[in-house]
C-alpha cells in the first residue's frame, strides 16, 4: 500500500521517515536542517562531520549528532612505545544519538550503545521518538537524559 509522496512529510515533527517509491522500494527522507533547529531549540549540543562509522558503513558519510549530556573519560595509563603515558581526562558524550546521512543511529545512553536502521524519527517536545526496520521503537527523552 503506497502511503502519501516520497517528498510529503507525515508531520511537522518528522525529521526522517520512509516512503515506498513508484516502483515499490522503499525511500528514506532525512531532513538534517530541520533536526538541527529541534536540537538548538532543546538547548542539546549539535555538531556535524565527515566519518567513517565502522559498525554502520564502510564508507565515509556525514554524521549529524545531539549530545544530550557529556561527562569525562577516566584518566588512563597506557604503554606506548615502551614508555608509560598518562593520558589524562576529556570532555566525553555519555547521552547521544548519531545519525548519518543514510538514516542508520548510534544511540548511546550511560553504558548502552545500540546501532539502528531508522525508518522514522520524530520529535515530542524535547523527545525523539525512533522506529527502527527492525520494528523497535524508542523513546529518548531529552529532558531526562540532559541531567
Amino acid at each position: 500500500m503506497k502511503v502519501g509522496s516520497f517528498r510529503g512529510r507525515p508531520s511537522k515533527a518528522h525529521m526522517l521517515w520512509t516512503r515506498e517509491t513508484d516502483s515499490g522500494k522503499p525511500m528514506k527522507r532525512f531532513d538534517d536542517t530541520h533536526f538541527k533547529r529541534w536540537v538548538n531549540h532543546c538547548g542539546f549540543d549539535f555538531d556535524t562531520r565527515k566519518r567513517i562509522d565502522h559498525d554502520r558503513a564502510d564508507s565515509s558519510r556525514t554524521q549529524y549528532r545531539c549530545v544530550f549530556r557529556w561527562g569525562k573519560t577516566q584518566q588512563k595509563e597506557v604503554e606506548i612505545a615502551d614508555k608509560e603515558v598518562t593520558l589524562g581526562s576529556q570532555k566525553a558524550p555519555l547521552a547521544f544519538i548519531e545519525l548519518d546521512e543514510e538514516g542508520y543511529a548510534r544511540v548511546k545512553v550511560g553504558d548502552t550503545e545500540e546501532i539502528y536502521n531508522l525508518v522514522e524519527m520524530r520529535y515530542d517536545g524535547p523527545a525523539l521518538l525512533i522506529k527502527a526496520a527492525s520494528g523497535a521503537k524508542k523513546k529518548l527523552d531529552g529532558k531526562k537524559l540532559s541531567r
